[in-house]
C-alpha cells in the first residue's frame, strides 16, 4: 500500500514553508504548451499570463496619493536625517546658482571694463563655495547611504518578520520565487526611491525655483552680498531680466512636465508588468536550478532553456515600451526646452544689442537657463526610477497588508506543560473552503499512546497532521490537548511540545551541528552528541572528515536521505516533544537505513503520543489505536487485532501490504 497522498495539500511541506516548491511546471510539457510558449516568445504583448498572477496581485491598486504617502513613510524613523539632507540639497543647489553671478560679474568688471580689484574677491568666494558644496556633497552622499540602506534592512526585516507570520495556505498560493523577487528586487527600487531619487527631485526642484526667482526678482538677493568682498556689482544686474523672457521661462517650465504626467498612466502599466515577468523569472530560476536533478533526469534543460529565455524576451518587451513612452515623453520635453532656449536667447540677444544689458548678463542668464533646464535633463531617469518605485512598492504593500488568518486569539493563555493526551471532535475541514476534505474526524489518543493513520492517497491522512500544530484551522468541530482548545491557546507554546519528522526531510544549508540545534536553539554540544547517538546519526557523523561541523549542503544534498532523516530525528528528539509526528518517515529507505531510522524512531517514541502516517507493517501492528481513512472519513478505528476481525477495509488493505512484502 503508497500511503503517501498525492494531492496539493496532502503533500505540503510543513517543517520549512519557505522551501516548498512548485513542480507542476517540471514536468512534460504537452504540444498545447510548447506551442503556448512559443507563442509568448513571439508576442510581447502577452505579459503576465493569469496563470502567472500571484494571489498577492489580485486586489485592485491603490491610488498614487496613498502610494506615495506609504512609500515615503519608510524613510519617517529618519526624519531629522532625511532633513539634514534636504538642507545640504538645498545648499547645494543654492550654491550652484551662484556660480553664473561670478561669471557675469567677472566678464563685465575684468574682462570688459578691465577692473582687475575685483579679482581676487570673486577668487576667493569661488574657493570658499567649492569648499563648501564639496563637504555638502560628501555629507549628501554619505548619509543618503546610510538611510537608504537603513529603510531596506527595516523593510526587509519587516517583511520577513511579517511572512513568518503568514499560514501554510499563503505559500500554498504564491511561488517562492515571486517572493523572493519582493524581498530582493522590489526593495531595491524602493530604496532607491526613497533616498537617490527623492533627493535628485528635491534638488532638482530647488535648482529650478531658486533659478527662477533669480530671473524673475532679478539677481539682488545674491549678488549684494558680494559686497563684502569688495566686488562691485553693476547697476544693470541689480534689475529684473526681461519680464518677457520670464513669463516663458515659467511657461516652459510648466509645458515642459506635461508629457511625463501624461506618460505616467501607460508607464506604471507597464512597468508593473515588468516587475511581475521579473518576478516570474525569479521564480523559474529558483524553481529549476533547486530541481536541476529532475531537469537532468527527464532531460528537459531545452524546455527549461525556451522557458527563461520566452520570459527574457517578454522582460526586453516591457523595457522597449518603456523606453517608447519615455523616449516620447522625453523628445516633447527637449523640444519644448530648445525651443525655449531659443526664444530665450532671441530676447536676450536684442536686449544686448539694445544696450539693455551688458555681456555679463547675457552670459550670466544663458547659465541660469541651461541650470534650471539640467534637472530637466534628468527628469526623465528620475520619472521611470519613481514609476517603477511605485509599482514595487504596490507589490511591497500587497505582501505586508495581506492577512494572517492564523493567529493568537485575542487574550489567548500559554499552554502549560501537556501529558499529550490529544483528542479530535467532530473536525470538518475544507483547504479551499469549497471541497471538503474532513468529515467529522473523531478520535482520541491518550498520553503516551501511537495512532496509526492508514487509508490510500489522499484519504486526508496528512491533512490530520497539519491541525494538529494549527498549521491549518478547522472549519468545524475542535481539537483539544490535555483538554485545552488548541485555538485558544499560543500557537508557540503549542508548537513548543510537538515534533515532525517527514518524509523527505529538510535540512538548512548549514553545519550538522546547527541542523541538529534548529530543535533546541543554544543546545549544548553534550546534549546535540547525545540526541545524536539516540538518533543513530552519530556514529556516521564522526566518520565524516569535519564530523559535527560538516556543511550539508543546500537541504542537506551532501547526506544520503538516511543520514538526513537522522540528522532530522535527532532535531526532534532534542526538542523533546509531548506529541511526535511522523509522517511516513521511513517510506523511502533502503532496508539498511530503514533499521536504523526505525529504531531510532522507537526511543523518539517511547512515553509520546504520537501520530503515525504508517505503511510498515510492524508500525500498524504495535499502534495503540488505527484510524483507517477514505475520502476525509474515518470508516474504521480499533486495535490491529479488532480491525482484522472485522475483515473490511482494514483487513483488505493490511493483506495487501503483507502480499507485497512477501512478494519481495
Amino acid at each position: 500500500m503508497n500511503a503517501c497522498s498525492t494531492s496539493v495539500q496532502e503533500q505540503y511541506n510543513f517543517d520549512s514553508p519557505l522551501t516548498v516548491l512548485t513542480m507542476k511546471d517540471i514536468a512534460e510539457p504537452t504540444t498545447g504548451e510548447e506551442s503556448k510558449i512559443v507563442s509568448y516568445a513571439a508576442d510581447d504583448s502577452e505579459i503576465a499570463s493569469p496563470r502567472w498572477a500571484s494571489m498577492l496581485d489580485q486586489e485592485p491598486a491603490k491610488p498614487t496619493r496613498y502610494r506615495v504617502r506609504r512609500l515615503l513613510g519608510f524613510a519617517k524613523p529618519y526624519k531629522w536625517q532625511m532633513a539634514g539632507l534636504m538642507v545640504a540639497v538645498a545648499l547645494n543647489s543654492s550654491i550652484t546658482l551662484v556660480y553664473p553671478a561670478l561669471v557675469g560679474t567677472a566678464i563685465d568688471d575684468v574682462i570688459v571694463r578691465k577692473n582687475t580689484s575685483v579679482l581676487p574677491g570673486i577668487v576667493l568666494l569661488l574657493v570658499g563655495l567649492v569648499i563648501a558644496q564639496a563637504l555638502l556633497s560628501f555629507w549628501q552622499n554619505y548619509w543618503s547611504t546610510v538611510v537608504g540602506e537603513k529603510v531596506v534592512i527595516d523593510l526587509r526585516t519587516q517583511l520577513y518578520r511579517h511572512l513568518q507570520q503568514l499560514s501554510l495556505s499563503f505559500f500554498q498560493d504564491n511561488h517562492t520565487g515571486d517572493l523572493l523577487s519582493r524581498l530582493t528586487n522590489d526593495v531595491m527600487l524602493i530604496r532607491n526611491a526613497v533616498t537617490d531619487t527623492l533627493m535628485g527631485f528635491i534638488s532638482s526642484i530647488f535648482t529650478v525655483l531658486i533659478g527662477v526667482i533669480v530671473i524673475v526678482a532679478g539677481p539682488t538677493t545674491v549678488l549684494s552680498q558680494f559686497n563684502q568682498f569688495h566686488i562691485q556689482i553693476p547697476a544693470s544686474h541689480m534689475h529684473s531680466i526681461l519680464n518677457p523672457a520670464t513669463l516663458w521661462v515659467i511657461l516652459l517650465v510648466v509645458l515642459f512636465t506635461l508629457p511625463f504626467l501624461l506618460s505616467s498612466v501607460f508607464l506604471r502599466r507597464t512597468l508593473k508588468k515588468q516587475l511581475e515577468i521579473l518576478s516570474e523569472a525569479t521564480r523559474v530560476l529558483e524553481e529549476t536550478i533547486s530541481n536541476e536533478k529532475i531537469v537532468k533526469a527527464f532531460t528537459r534543460e531545452d524546455y527549461e532553456i525556451q522557458r527563461y529565455d520566452t520570459l527574457a524576451r517578454q522582460q526586453f518587451g516591457m523595457v522597449r515600451k518603456r523606453a517608447w513612452i519615455m523616449g516620447i515623453a522625453n523628445a516633447l520635453s527637449i523640444l519644448l526646452g530648445l525651443g525655449g532656449v531659443a526664444i530665450f536667447l532671441w530676447f536676450v540677444g536684442n536686449a544686448v544689442m539694445n544696450g539693455s544689458i551688458t555681456i555679463g548678463d547675457l552670459a550670466m542668464t544663458v547659465i541660469y537657463i541651461f541650470i534650471i533646464a539640467q534637472p530637466f535633463a534628468s527628469a526623465s531617469n528620475q520619472y521611470s526610477q519613481f514609476q517603477m518605485a511605485l509599482g514595487a512598492a504596490e507589490r511591497i504593500f500587497a505582501l505586508l497588508d495581506q492577512a494572517v488568518d492564523i493567529k493568537d486569539v485575542p487574550g489567548a493563555s500559554s499552554l502549560p506543560q501537556v501529558q499529550g493526551h490529544l483528542r479530535f471532535e467532530q473536525v470538518d475541514f475544507s483547504y479551499d473552503g469549497q471541497r471538503q476534505v474532513l468529515h467529522g474526524v473523531s478520535f482520541e489518543a491518550r498520553a503516551g499512546q501511537v495512532v496509526a493513520l492508514v487509508g490510500p492517497s489522499g484519504a486526508g491522512k496528512t491533512t490530520i497532521a497539519n491541525l494538529i500544530p494549527r498549521f491549518f484551522d478547522v472549519q468545524h468541530g475542535r481539537i483539544t490537548l490535555d483538554g485545552f482548545d488548541i485555538s485558544q491557546v499560543q500557537i508557540k507554546s503549542l508548537r513548543e511540545q510537538i515534533g515532525i519528522v517527514l518524509q523527505e526531510p529538510v535540512l538548512f544549508s548549514a553545519t550538522i551541528r546547527e541542523n541538529i540545534a534548529y530543535g533546541k536553539l543554544g543546545a549544548t554540544p553534550e546534549e546535540i552528541n547525545a540526541v545524536a547517538r539516540a538518533a543513530n546519526a552519530n556514529e556516521f557523523i564522526e566518520k565524516l572528515p569535519q564530523r559535527y561541523e560538516t556543511l550539508v549542503g543546500e537541504r542537506g544534498v551532501k547526506l544520503s536521505v538516511g543520514q538526513r532523516q537522522r540528522i532530522a530525528i535527532a532535531r526532534a528528539v532534542l526538542r523533546n516533544p509531548r506529541i511526535l509526528i511522523l509522517d511516513e518517515a521511513t517510506s523511502s529507505l533502503d532496508n539498511e537505513s530503514e533499521r536504523l531510522v526505525q529504531d531510532a524512531l522507537e526511543r523518539l517514541m517511547q512515553s509520546r503520543t504520537t501520530i503515525v502516517i504508517a505503511h510498515r507493517l510492524s508500525t500498524i501492528q504495535n499502534a495503540d489505536t488505527i484510524l483507517v481513512l477514505e475520502q476525509g472519513r474515518v470508516i474504521e478505528q480499533g486495535t490491529h487485532e479488532e480491525l482484522l476481525a472485522l475483515q473490511e477495509r482494514y483487513y483488505r488493505l493490511y493483506t495487501s501490504i503483507q502480499n507485497d512484502v512477501e512478494a519481495i
